[in-house]
Parts: structure tokens; sequence; C-alpha cells
């Protein structure tokens, strides 16, 4: 069983078809993230949803430019979504703190050792991390590939026994993943980029990544020592399958 996890929850497992928060699933996600801790996981959530929680509470006139619309949801939402993250964890007697994030914390030695020490620090206190791009001030050369980039560097950072990911499929697939005959492909190895052939350039409505970018950062991090584990989070129970070592999606070895 892994001692220590990161764990990446993407925008299309965190919201609806219309872009707002699914709460039926985040509650069920955060019941089995509970459930990890109970038996002694140290455990980093890195979640999205943030935009898509500030999507709920306003709207915009339409001379209000993209990159400013994407700030004031991302600013908004991220309260309404660590509220809610705050509730969900306390009904299991648990703490979670808000961590953001830009790309320039991980260049920076000074940053990252600051962040590092409160990563610790809240671990040691069995506080759960709740982290997120700060998308408010990531703007540009500021802002990760997505969240998937960002969990990459948190697994490196903290040096965890596996980083999984968690999006709205079961893994990579041989072929389009709901065309007949497409297989699932179980495990990948280490620095094996052959496997991007595979890959479907398809991305969600309002997810910045793909399943290219998942592969990419799954098999550098496995290159480094850390698994990955490339699963669906709509998958009722999915991380249960992390206390028997029976991923049901696919596996990055490290």
């Amino acid at each position: 069983m892994y001692r220590s996890l990161v764990i990446k929850v993407g925008t299309n497992v965190l919201t609806r078809p219309d872009g707002r928060l699914d709460i039926t699933n985040i509650s069920h996600l955060v019941d089995q993230i509970a459930g990890l801790k109970a038996v002694g996981i140290s455990l980093v959530l890195v979640s999205s949803g943030a935009v898509g929680a500030g999507r709920e509470i306003m709207s915009f006139s339409e001379d209000t430019g993209a990159v400013a619309q994407r700030q004031v949801l991302s600013a908004i939402g991220q309260v309404r979504l660590m509220e809610l993250y705050r509730q969900l964890f306390a009904s299991h007697g648990l703490l979670c703190a808000q961590v953001l994030a830009t790309k320039g914390d991980f260049r920076d030695d000074l940053h990252a050792d600051n962040m590092l020490n409160c990563f610790r620090a809240l671990l040691h206190d069995q506080i759960v991390p709740v982290v997120n791009e700060n998308d408010v001030v990531a703007v540009t050369e500021l802002m990760f590939t997505d969240n998937d980039e960002l969990a990459g560097l948190v697994a490196r950072m903290l040096q965890v026994d596996a980083l999984v990911i968690l999006s709205s499929v079961d893994g990579l697939y041989d072929g389009p993943p709901d065309a007949p005959g497409s297989q699932l492909i179980r495990e990948v190895a280490a620095g094996d980029d052959s496997v991007l052939q595979f890959v479907q350039e398809k991305k969600t409505a309002f997810g910045r990544g793909g399943m290219a970018t998942k592969i990419r950062i799954a098999t550098s991090t496995a290159s480094v020592g850390i698994p990955v584990l490339l699963g669906n989070g709509r998958k009722p129970n999915v991380l249960d399958d992390l206390r028997t070592g029976q991923w049901a999606g696919t596996t990055v070895k490290a």
C-alpha cells in the first residue's frame, strides 16, 4: 500500500457538462480521500474547479476580456471551492488548507523551500493541502500547462510514493476511448514517448489539458522514480484501488 500520494483531480471530474460544480462527485471523492487518510496515507490534493465554481455565481458583460474573465472567475470561485472542501472534509473530522502556486514558485529556490516547509507542516498535522494554480496572477509565462504539470512538480518536491491523475476516462487507450475495439493500455514504461501515438488530442470544453499532457507529465515523473496512475475520477470508489495495489486504469511505471 502506498504511504504518500499526490492526487490530481481534473476539471471534467469536478464539474458537470455545463461547467458548474458537480457537488455529488466532489463529495464522493472527499469520502474516498478521507478513507485513505484513515488508513494512514499522507496525501496532497491538487484540485481544478475554481473557474467552474466562479461560473456558478458570476456572469460577464460582452466587453470583458477572456483573461480578465478567467482571473475574476478564479478569484471568486476559489473561495466557493475551498468552502465546499472545508465543509466536506470537516464532516470526516479533517481540516484542509489552501495552497496556491505559480510556475515561478518552483523556479525560485527560496519560494520552493518555503512551499516544501509548508507542505511538511500541514501533512505533519494531518491537514489535507488542496493545491491549485494561482490563476489570478498566473498569466503567460507564469502559467502551468495545466494542473497535471503542477501535480507532477508537487509529487517531485515531496518525493511521494505515487502520483494519481484522475480524469473522465479510465486511462490511456490504443484508440478513441469510446470506439468499439479500443483497449485500455494497462502499463507504460517510464520515458516511453511512443505511446503518444495513441493519444487523441481532444480536450474538454472547460479544461486546459488533455491526455497528451497527462502522458508527458506521467512519463517524466515516472522517469525520476515516482509511478503515475491514470484513472477515471467518475468511477465509483476508484481510489479504493490504491489500498489493494490493483489499479484499474493505466500505470506508468517508475
